[in-house]
């Protein structure tokens, strides 16, 4: 696990600057403390730094191909990577470390650009062919690992993270207003966007391709579904068990203590029982809770688990003081503008687990792909309120459900049931600000162009031929899971240089997944039912029957009690950037509405806060400013995770 940066100057050929590519590297510190390196081409520049995984004594970065023709920086991990490494010396490759790294350059001799196709992983990588002046950056299938770049048409900066990107003074620093909008829409920007103007991300599954004659952006990863209805439910089952069993063994590679995140639920037990079936040792695992907060709170179940597993257990609790003081912490580490409730939860709990291993395995991401939320389930059987005619679903039950105090889940879910488009219903599920309160909320003439529709551009004609469920699943695994819950995974993570791992997203493994037929991932009532069936071999009844409690904070609560005041004052100064651009009596209301429990505002008064903090963090300060503070921030938390 690394974090990777670099500068190509692909239009004019100047030469790069080396203590612009090196100060790109410092502000990546805290994602490698144990090592940084080097490379400069002429008008390439090339920095990373490292947090050593595999091959500790002898995988450091860049590492070259045997006739040099070929570096490489690369940030994650490749699975697959001594599969790969057998068939390349096959073909007369010589390695000379014993890092998955060092497969990037060889597959690239032999291949091409055909070596990202091949890699079953989570990634960051760049890649330079000297000969032909060419530069691959790309970024995995799910989009496990962020990478950002910027071109100007000239030049192309890139890194794993948008900090490093900012070191370069040549790059603005401004807000992109349409992605604000996007982000009130979703609490989430969905890629290629960020909240800076000209900044971007690498969607995933895609490579950015940069020439002497320019760049261009190129799709390697195709796996599209198709349905494998020919099979048994049994056999099905027994197939999906043995993928996830893979799935869990392969990222248990490394050279260092692997642990587990635990919350006492069902995706995680499973993965934390694999791994102890893996091992003579006892694996060491991590939960979070909520002081005071029972319904959030799963450190009983998990504690449970791990009695069972024999397993070094390690708890940590958080309270509603300590959330308002890490909140600035978390969007600094986010950088883009990403409006989650569970990031202090999910800190706490690398912060813990970074201080006995520095990889874990969680059960992140599968919810998405095997339909575990709520959406799904109304998805599913949708087509039942859809049947009934618009009279009855516009004209009564629509104006009922609004009448209702709070229930916004539901308000939302029944706004997007009555849509008829597959992708424009998983547009109207994600909306927390609907066009009305946006039309409530902007000051007169500050609201940009709403370009919510074209978030399902990127993917949605890869899904057409699929029934509604299987589109509104295909689009939660690479947009709401890689730009929002993946994204603030891989920096909380990273802030304490710990690298999380995510077996339930292995590319074999979803590969088969999201061909399952849409009935066998909800049965009846039941959500996530083929996986239920599965991981029933690992996982014990009672857990299995337990109410799914989300990974997230009790930040409604606190909203309406402990944080009332702090929000108030941070979104209603004169000053505040919020007050710039939106209206100060639909704020109030806002506040005082959910305060009142007459509506649940708890999502959309989140994106102002975070978008708040992170005005104050990244566009009001000078640049000089900016770029000290993130030098110094970096280099602060890089010593302290090492």
């Amino acid at each position: 696990m690394c974090g990777i940066c670099g500068i190509y100057h692909y239009g004019s050929g100047e030469p790069a600057s080396e203590p612009t590519v090196r100060d790109m590297a410092e502000a990546l510190r805290h994602r490698g403390p144990d090592d940084e390196g080097f490379h400069f081409d002429g008008s390439l520049g090339l920095g990373m730094r490292r947090l050593s995984i595999i091959d500790l004594e002898g995988g450091a970065q860049p590492i070259f191909s045997e006739s040099g023709r070929c570096v490489t920086v690369f940030n994650g991990e490749i699975y697959n990577f001594r599969e790969l490494r057998r068939e390349l010396e096959a073909f007369g490759h010589v390695f000379r470390t014993r890092t998955d790294t060092e497969t990037l350059v060889h597959g690239y001799e032999q291949w091409g650009f055909g070596i990202l196709k091949r890699l079953n992983g989570m990634f960051g990588v760049a890649l330079w062919d000297a000969d032909e002046k060419t530069l691959v950056i790309a970024r995995d299938p799910y989009g496990i690992k962020p990478l950002y770049y910027h071109d100007d048409g000239g030049t192309i900066r890139f890194g794993s993270e948008i900090k490093s990107i900012l070191c370069d003074g040549e790059v603005p620093c401004a807000l992109d207003e349409a992605a604000l909008d996007m982000f009130l829409s979703f609490t989430f920007v969905p890629s290629p966007g960020t909240a800076f103007a000209g900044i971007r991300k690498v969607p995933p599954g895609h490579a950015l391709i940069c020439k002497p004659r320019g760049c261009s952006m190129r799709r390697f990863h195709f796996d599209i579904p198709r349905e494998l209805d020919s099979r048994s439910e049994a056999a099905l089952v027994a197939e999906l068990q043995e993928l996830i069993a893979a799935a869990v063994r392969r990222q248990m590679v490394a050279d260092v203590p692997v642990g587990a995140l635990l919350s006492g639920g069902v995706d995680s037990t499973t993965v934390a029982t694999i791994m102890s079936g893996l091992t003579d040792r006892p694996v060491d695992t991590f939960t979070v809770g909520f002081a005071g907060q029972h319904d959030f709170d799963e450190t009983g179940h998990a504690r449970e688990t791990a009695r069972r597993l024999g397993s070094d257990h390690h708890e940590i609790m958080v309270s509603a003081d300590e959330y308002a003081e890490f909140l600035p912490h978390a969007v600094w580490h986010l950088e883009d503008l990403v409006a989650t409730d569970s990031t202090l939860a999910y800190y706490k709990v690398c912060q813990l687990a970074r201080r006995s291993v520095k990889v874990v395995l969680s059960g992140q991401g599968a919810d998405e792909p095997f339909a575990g939320y709520p959406r799904h389930l109304g998805e599913r059987y949708g087509w039942l309120l859809r049947s009934l005619p618009d009279g009855v679903v516009n004209g009564a039950i629509s104006p009922l459900i609004e009448r209702l105090p709070r229930n916004e889940r539901l308000k939302r879910a029944v706004r997007s049931l009555g849509t008829r488009d597959s992708l424009a219903r998983s547009v109207a599920v994600w909306t927390i600000v609907d066009a009305d309160l946006k039309q409530r909320l902007y000051l007169p003439g500050m609201r940009p162009e709403d370009r919510s529709a074209s978030a399902t551009a990127l993917w949605g004609a890869d899904v057409r031929h699929l029934d509604g469920l299987s589109q509104m699943l295909y689009m939660d695994s690479r947009l709401s899971l890689a730009d929002n819950l993946l994204l603030y995974g891989d920096k909380m993570s990273m802030a304490v240089s710990l690298e999380a791992r995510v077996p339930l997203l292995d590319l074999d493994l979803m590969r088969f997944v999201e061909s399952v037929p849409p009935q066998l991932k909800i049965k009846g009532r039941t959500r996530k039912y083929i996986l239920r069936k599965a991981v029933a071999k690992w996982v014990p009844g009672e857990v299995l029957r337990r109410k799914k409690i989300p990974f997230q904070s009790p930040i409604d609560t606190w909203l309406r009690t402990d944080l009332t005041r702090h929000v108030r004052e941070m979104l209603l100064d004169d000053d505040a950037a919020c007050m710039q651009l939106f209206q100060r009596a639909t704020v109030e209301q806002m506040i005082a509405e959910h305060v009142s429990g007459r509506q649940d505002y708890k999502r959309a008064l989140l994106g102002l806060i975070v978008f708040e903090l992170w005005n104050d963090q990244f566009i009001r300060p000078s640049r000089a400013r900016l770029r000290k503070e993130i030098l110094r921030a970096s280099t602060d938390g890089g010593a302290e995770a090492a």
